[in-house]
């Protein structure tokens, strides 16, 4: 396949952090070990530092901050590549501005295009003027990429459900390829000696929530749950890693609840700052709930703490269940239930067999779970057209 080209339309693409920057990334490293790629992004901050000895070749435009207003540009730059440098195929990784801005660009090109699907981005965002507007402009766009795409790559069959509600009838061509993890960063190391003397200095019991901050993450559950872990478990501690708009209200709720002395909000931290949380942390809580269009399409975030042998407790909404193998390497709760939550959480950490158990069936699942098994499936698919 080393004669193949495939170009890759990607407005979220690395080094912004999120899982669909990442997920663009990791496919087009697996892509470029059996073709030549050719990634067009945006110019962001810290590019010059990450396009370096990068395994495939790498086009940056200027771009306005909004997807919406970067379409055109995108399909402006697109545009020459495809006369003059055409492509086998084209990928994208989102089907807005991503695969609208291809499917313009391809014109009547005879060059097909695939298009994954993630989850939030395929639902209607109807909350909102700015939002009901966007959502109207886009509605019959949307439909049009997604029916016209050689094949669809939902990364859970949850999502899978929802791009078949926009493209009817596409059962054969929508396929559920789940997301990989890059188990060269993500895996069990030594214990971070300045976290260790920072967080578990005293046998602390550590809780690890790494996420965007957004309500639908259900961070302000998991606050609401641990008045009554403590009261069960000494030394607990809580950290969480990420940013997001709604980490004002979830600070103003530690203090409601008086857990300031329990509770850390680290921001946003580098890979390998989160890889010695995931090695510090005795369980991963992620107990995100859906409230369309926000609900998470797989969980990334439970692939990597499991590459470092981290149990997880997640919410039993969206794609979660895909990525969480309940009861053995992590464990499904009702996330709007706190009592339930804290029943659990209390249970696991009572019980340190059942945590060790789990640890290593996670390490031993997670060989399975790679990009290159993610990246060897979409490859498959794109050239047995």
């Amino acid at each position: 396949m080393n004669e193949k080209t495939i170009l890759i339309p990607a407005y979220d693409f690395k080094p912004a952090l999120g899982g669909v920057a990442n997920y663009g990334h990791e496919l087009a490293v697996q892509f470029s070990q059996r073709a030549r790629v050719h990634v067009v992004t945006r110019q962001l901050a810290g590019m010059e530092d990450f396009d370096q000895s990068l395994p495939y070749r790498i086009t940056r435009i200027p771009t306005p901050q909004s997807g919406l207003f970067s379409f055109p540009l995108f399909a402006r730059a697109l545009r020459p590549l495809v006369r003059l440098e055409p492509p086998d195929v084209v990928f994208c990784p989102m089907w807005f501005p991503d695969g609208a801005a291809c499917r313009w660009a391809l014109r009547q090109a005879p060059i097909p295009y695939f298009v994954a699907a993630h989850g939030t981005e395929v639902f209607e965002n109807l909350a909102g003027a700015k939002n009901i507007l966007r959502t109207l402009l886009l509605r019959t766009l949307k439909k049009k990429v997604f029916q016209q795409a050689e094949k669809v790559f939902p990364v859970s069959h949850y999502t899978r459900k929802a791009v078949l509600e926009e493209a009817p009838g596409s059962d054969d061509k929508v396929i559920t390829v789940h997301n990989g993890v890059n188990r060269e960063m993500f895996k069990p190391t030594v214990l971070n000696s300045t976290l260790q003397a920072k967080y578990k200095s005293h046998g602390e019991r550590i809780l690890l929530t790494v996420t965007r901050l957004h309500p639908y993450k259900g961070v302000d559950r998991m606050l609401e749950s641990l008045p009554a872990i403590s009261r069960a478990v000494p030394n607990v501690r809580y950290l969480v890693v990420g940013d997001g708009p709604d980490r004002p209200r979830l600070q103003e709720l530690t203090a409601r609840l008086g857990l300031q002395a329990q509770v850390s909000f680290l921001g946003r931290l580098t890979f390998s700052e989160i890889v010695d949380l995931y090695n510090l942390a005795d369980l991963f809580v992620l107990l995100s709930r859906e409230e369309p269009p926000d609900v998470e399409g797989f969980g990334l975030v439970f692939l990597e703490a499991a590459a470092c042998g981290l149990p997880s407790v997640g919410g039993r909404s969206g794609g979660i269940p895909e990525a969480v193998d309940d009861g053995r390497s992590g464990w499904l709760v009702d996330p709007s239930n706190t009592h339930l939550i804290a029943t659990i959480i209390v249970d696991l950490l009572k019980s340190p067999d059942k945590l060790k158990r789990a640890s290593e069936f996670c390490l031993s699942a997670s060989r399975e779970a790679s990009w290159e098994r993610a990246g060897e499936k979409i490859l498959e698919e794109m050239f047995s057209v």
